[in-house]
């Protein structure tokens, strides 16, 4: 009794040792993101390639990179270790920073078609495989790691904040140190930098997460005492885990139409600024507002635990449609310009600190309602749909740019190019933002989950009762 005791009490405690590792492994993988999105530049001025040639590598690696999810999560659904499921994934860190690496030192002696495939290759390896692996993985990593909610959402605030404070500081010193090291043995320097404070990084991510045994889930009432055995799951059974499973088909098709917005003002926030504002520079200084909502992040985690999950992204998505609609409004005034954007970067705040939450609930419905124990399909369902959306978007703003007359050569662009863009830029993600508001009510898992579970400890009275 004493050790159940200790373990139930271990289990609803947030760990600080386990919310560090998981977002220094989150933090350390968005610069890896960030450098690598600046492998065309690296291959256009370091390397001498052509932009026609390098853009078809990635056109082609970035189909290959979509398929590879949902072979990830069949992989990792089906992985047994002493280490756990999603641990032994995370040591996949160490070959992301090689061949990320490798990227950066292409050959400069090579040929072209020499320097295409040497990238084509180390990109797919970065981006298609490791990086796969260890982004499908981090649901189930969370969910072994971390049994209590409350701990959860925690543990993903302080996730989201060190992810945040990468992005910034990378977007602010990485093209100060690209303009200081544009040759192949500066951009070599650089992967050395990334991949040795990167191979650091997932070596405390995999000591700080620790699984807990298959036993102490079923110990816990995460998992059903004959779920912990090892189990193969084949393809049938991962189409029923996901057909059979109605919040996550709810989920899927609102996160899409999220992150279908969210590609859509990315790619055009700097036809935005550049074009209908005429001051491209406006973007830098835009851009420090998302500063002002740190401390915002103190407080999520106890908003998120009074209303819940699903609420709160409810009611980030109005917000930031209320701030696109006003953004659209106010032209170039700097000050109004700052403070509708702060509001519009509330629209994804909610969807990026409960989306794992979500899901992980969402592999509990499962094995409750349907008896299937799929957890890692799930992640790699989002992390399809996120990479469908952006591909998606991209083409649609195309289409929208030369259906409006939108021509790159031209000093001076026509009405309709102003007006698709500000369509693209404000009006879009704000009607998008409303839309959600209104249909994301539907994500009831989290009551459905507690009733399931009310249930089954009530057969399991009457039998004991027998």
């Amino acid at each position: 009794m004493k050790n159940q005791l200790s373990l139930q009490e271990r289990a609803q405690k947030f760990s600080p040792k386990n919310a560090i590792g998981y977002a220094l492994q989150d933090g350390t993988n968005t610069l890896g993101s960030l450098l690598v999105s600046y492998v065309t530049y690296f291959a256009t001025d370091s390397l001498f390639l052509s932009a026609a040639s390098i853009g078809m590598v990635l056109a082609f690696s970035r189909v290959f990179d979509g398929v590879t999810d949902l072979l990830a999560g069949a992989l990792i659904d089906r992985t047994r270790t002493r280490w756990g499921k999603a641990r032994p994934f995370v040591l996949v860190g160490f070959l992301y920073w090689i061949s990320l690496l490798l990227i950066f030192s292409t050959p400069p002696q090579f040929s072209d078609v020499g320097k295409l495939v040497w990238i084509f290759i180390t990109y797919n390896l970065t981006c298609s495989v490791f990086n796969t692996l260890i982004g499908t993985s981090k649901a189930v990593l969370l969910k072994r790691t971390t049994v209590n909610g409350n701990a959860r959402i925690k543990t993903l605030t302080i996730t989201s904040l060190c992810v945040t404070t990468a992005s910034v500081a990378v977007s602010v010193l990485l093209p100060l140190l690209i303009a200081k090291n544009n040759s192949p043995a500066g951009w070599r320097t650089l992967g050395i930098g990334f991949a040795i404070l990167g191979c650091i990084s997932t070596a405390i991510t995999f000591f700080c997460c620790v699984e807990y045994t298959e036993e102490e889930l079923a110990e816990l009432g995460v998992i059903k005492e004959e779920q912990g055995k090892d189990s193969r799951l084949s393809l049938k059974d991962y189409g029923r885990a996901i057909i059979k499973n109605k919040y996550i088909m709810l989920y899927i098709v609102q996160y899409f139409v999220a992150m279908f917005a969210m590609g859509m003002f990315n790619g055009a926030g700097t036809y935005y600024y550049a074009t209908n504002l005429g001051d491209l520079t406006l973007m830098s200084t835009v851009s420090l507002v998302s500063l002002l909502s740190y401390p915002l992040f103190l407080v999520y985690p106890k908003i998120i635990s009074k209303i819940g999950e699903v609420a709160f992204t409810r009611y980030t998505f109005l917000i930031g449609a209320i701030g696109f609609a006003l953004r659209s409004l106010v032209g170039s005034n700097v000050i109004l310009l700052c403070v509708t954007s702060f509001f519009a970067g509330f629209l994804l705040t909610g969807n990026s600190l409960t989306e794992k939450e979500i899901i992980i609930q969402c592999m509990d419905y499962s094995y409750l309602k349907n008896g299937i124990r799929a957890e890692a399909i799930y992640s790699a369902l989002s992390g399809f749909t996120y990479k469908v959306a952006m591909g998606i978007s991209a083409a649609v703003m195309g289409f929208i740019l030369g259906f409006a007359k939108y021509d790159g050569a031209q000093a001076v662009q026509p009405a309709s190019a102003h007006v698709a863009i500000n369509f693209m830029f404000n009006l879009l993600p704000a009607i998008i933002g409303f839309v959600l508001f209104f249909t994301f009510k539907s994500i009831r898992v989290k009551e459905e989950n507690q009733k399931l579970r009310e249930a089954m400890l009530s057969e399991q009275g009457k039998e004991v009762e027998k």
